[in-house]
């Protein structure tokens, strides 16, 4: 569903991530790819053009990494989960309710503005947005359920 502006809603906009990161992967697993350049331009002539902002963000939340001058999926062999969930959870020490629409959350210090990141860029339905300190992180949800389905 287009808004009038021409952007598309929430839901086709995680789709279309999801998309560019599958076909990513399949790129990568098909071809030598020595750089962003190139697997944008990977990307456009399979028909999704990307900038180079977002084939870096891409990269990053795909956890790809180079290996011989070229990048590989890391643990190829192994069933790929989704880095930013791994942040999340292996950063997160507490989370407690602090009101009807307010989840806080422990995270080890220095650590909290890369979790808050990942959880914004999950964009988790009913997860409205984050703050982050050092190691503590306000999360706006819609509802309690939205916090209890993310837990």
């Amino acid at each position: 569903m287009s808004t009038s502006a021409g952007r598309t809603s929430e839901g086709e906009m995680v789709s279309g991530m999801a998309k560019r990161k599958e076909l990513i992967l399949a790129i990568i697993e098909s071809e030598s790819v020595p750089t962003q350049e190139t697997l944008a331009a990977a990307l456009a002539a399979r028909g999704q053009p990307a900038s180079q902002a977002s084939v870096s963000r891409a990269v990053a939340a795909l956890g790809l990494i180079k290996q011989h001058g070229r990048y590989v999926a890391p643990d190829s062999g192994a069933t790929r989960e989704d880095p930013l969930r791994v942040r999340i959870r292996s950063n997160l020490l507490e989370a407690a309710n602090a009101g009807a629409n307010l989840v806080v959350l422990k995270t080890p210090p220095g650590e909290a503005s890369g979790v808050a990141l990942a959880i914004d860029r999950l964009m988790l339905p009913g997860f409205v947005g984050s703050v982050a300190g050092d190691d503590t992180i306000f999360v706006a949800v819609s509802d309690q359920k939205a916090f209890r389905r993310a837990l």
